[in-house]
């Protein structure tokens, strides 16, 4: 089997695992709609596809077809497929520049092609796209921070690296004769079967990683409150534990503040159900926005709403409470009828020594937001007042 036959061979095998990564990540996009990278990755994977199987017709179909039509697909195709991952560590890829790279590539593999024949000039243009590419995509996996998924990404940075370095040797072997006294097709053969082997390695990682964010979404939508987006009772009790733990092992203060919409049965039977929904969404938005970024923001039931505040004591809580009431009062409410209002009621307790539990505390929050509910309403109250 001469040289040139196991280069057409790898080649055909590149090209039956490339459509087969392009059919797994085009269902990945079609079960995640709402991942954009997940598009990057499909559309990047059919292009790169499209862009070898004619590739792998050389000497059988026109130069045109096999050397810059090809190019025309599996250039944009790995520029997409590598910016979906770049996409993927929270970053945002220069996407005009990347098609300007691709433009201008392109043009000069059309003319070297075509205009004035230059195999070694080719290799090297195509190798630099690639390249730089894989040396971007590779930087950006290797530095990620994001909340989960670290070791994914480095993972795939990893892969990249390989990638680069095969690239480097396939330019250094096809452009400069620098294959070490060994085979002078070797450096192009170990570059398609490095990439034979690295694609479905990717695949497999981006898939994972897809999975592990659809886990985080689906347990993060169970601890929020479908209407408001508030946190809901589960996650309370998971972030509640966590804070009375630190709050007794450091002895630093912990506060609660219960908040109730004053009179909102009332307003439900005169405005609607709809408008009272309305209301709740808005009340909730107003008080996150007056919370600070420690506070922990949780619908109760119903029309009630705890606040936790992290490493507060009662009177900074107080404050915290009045900024609160004063949002909600001034946030208006649409609904049919016009503009409308409500207000909160607020009762703050701090933990104590004293205290075994958070139901402890909460139960004296609630106690001061009976007393501010029965003092008028629209008020701050504490434990004490």
């Amino acid at each position: 089997m001469t040289p040139i036959l196991d280069i057409r061979t790898l080649v055909l095998i590149y090209v039956g695992v490339t459509i087969g990564q392009a059919v797994v990540l085009v269902y990945l996009w079609s079960v995640q709609r709402n991942y954009p990278p997940a598009k990057d990755w499909a559309i990047g994977s059919l292009m790169m596809a499209i862009g070898l199987f004619l590739f792998a017709l050389r000497n059988l179909a026109p130069v045109v077809l096999t050397e810059i039509v090809s190019n025309l697909f599996l250039l944009p195709g790995l520029m997409l497929f590598n910016f979906g991952i770049v996409k993927a560590t929270d970053r945002k890829p220069p996407l005009k520049l990347g098609l300007a790279l691709c433009t201008v590539a392109n043009g000069l593999l059309a003319w070297f092609t075509v205009g004035a024949p230059n195999y070694p000039a080719s290799v090297l243009i195509q190798s630099a796209v690639f390249l730089a590419f894989d040396l971007y995509t590779a930087h950006a996996c290797l530095t990620t921070r994001t909340a989960r998924g670290n070791h994914t990404f480095r993972i795939i940075g990893i892969v990249f690296v390989v990638l680069t370095i095969v690239c480097s040797w396939r330019v250094a072997g096809g452009v400069f004769d620098l294959t070490f006294s060994l085979s002078p097709t070797l450096p192009r053969l170990l570059w398609i079967a490095t990439s034979l082997i690295s694609f479905p390695m990717l695949t497999v990682l981006l898939t994972l990683h897809t999975s592990q964010r659809l886990q985080d979404e689906i347990h993060a939508q169970a601890r929020r409150d479908t209407l408001t987006d508030a946190y809901n009772r589960r996650a309370l009790i998971e972030f509640a534990d966590k804070e009375w733990s630190r709050s007794v092992r450091h002895d630093y203060p912990l506060s609660i503040l219960s908040v109730d919409i004053d009179h909102f049965k009332n307003f439900n039977d005169q405005h609607g159900h709809q408008t009272g929904d309305v209301a709740l969404v808005q009340v909730s938005k107003a008080a996150q926005a007056a919370l600070r970024s420690d506070d922990f923001w949780c619908r109760y039931g119903g029309e009630e709403f705890i606040a936790l505040l992290p490493n507060t004591t009662k009177e900074q809580a107080m404050a915290v409470a009045e900024r609160l009431r004063q949002a909600v009062e001034n946030t208006t409410i649409s609904s049919p009828h016009g503009s409308l209002s409500v207000s909160v009621s607020i009762g703050v307790a701090e933990r104590s020594s004293n205290h075994s539990s958070l139901s402890e505390v909460l139960a004296i929050s609630d106690a001061a937001l009976y007393r501010a509910k029965t003092a008028g309403r629209n008020r701050v109250f504490a434990d004490g007042d």
